[in-house]
């Protein structure tokens, strides 16, 4: 959160100097947070399903902590969705997606 101005996960934007895991952990943690909402789940129950945590998804949201891989696989697989795809990465600005 250091190199973003805003709430994150929705109304944060990277500073132009953000290292590009920021833009990326930006883009996870909206993908995550609007998949979790749109399937009426909550953070904890998506972190439960994932065998994570119960803070892990919120923390995630957040921006408290970047998530390793294969806590990213173990999400996609709760949710039975790509977190990351390329096209959500250019909606988040990352410069990496250009």
């Amino acid at each position: 959160m250091t190199y973003t101005e805003g709430a994150w996960p929705h109304s944060a934007v990277p500073a132009p100097e953000a290292p590009v895991g920021v833009h990326y952990a930006l883009a996870l943690a909206r993908v995550l947070d609007n998949t979790a909402a749109a399937r009426g789940l909550s953070h904890r129950a998506v972190s439960a399903e994932a065998g994570l945590n119960a803070t892990a998804v919120g923390r995630i949201v957040r921006g408290e902590v970047y998530p390793d891989l294969a806590t990213i696989a173990r999400l996609e697989r709760a949710l039975g969705t790509l977190l990351l795809p390329n096209d959500r990465l250019r909606l988040a600005g990352s410069p990496a997606a250009s």
